[in-house]
């Protein structure tokens, strides 16, 4: 897990950093968004509708915190990341969500 100052923590933030550019990938949805912020920020959150089990919630929260902890250092220090992880990402490993997270930030051209 990330530390505390390099996540978003507040619902505003997250509102704020959902309104801004959408990403879909395999197993995540990112909503980006440039800020003043000194160091990039992520959030992660898991919607209880499409993950019923916490067993599962807990699961894909890990997934989609390790592959941004892989790709952390690459990100530009201005940006504000939302994920929303998918169903199908509890069915892969992790090595798969950091491959499809690296090239979704590829294709959003921030690293």
């Amino acid at each position: 897990m990330l530390p505390k100052s390099q996540r978003l923590n507040l619902k505003k933030d997250f509102k704020w950093v959902a309104a801004g550019k959408k990403v879909e990938t395999k197993y995540l949805k990112l909503f980006i968004r440039r800020g003043e912020n000194k160091e990039p920020r992520v959030g992660i959150a898991v919607s209880s509708t499409i993950f019923k089990n916490s067993t599962q919630r807990n699961r894909a929260r890990r997934l989609a915190s390790q592959a941004f902890q892989s790709t952390y250092y690459l990100l530009p220090t201005t940006i504000n990341i939302v994920a929303l992880p998918k169903k199908g990402i509890l069915d892969v490993k992790s090595s798969e969500v950091l491959l499809d997270l690296r090239m979704a930030l590829e294709r959003a051209e921030l690293i």
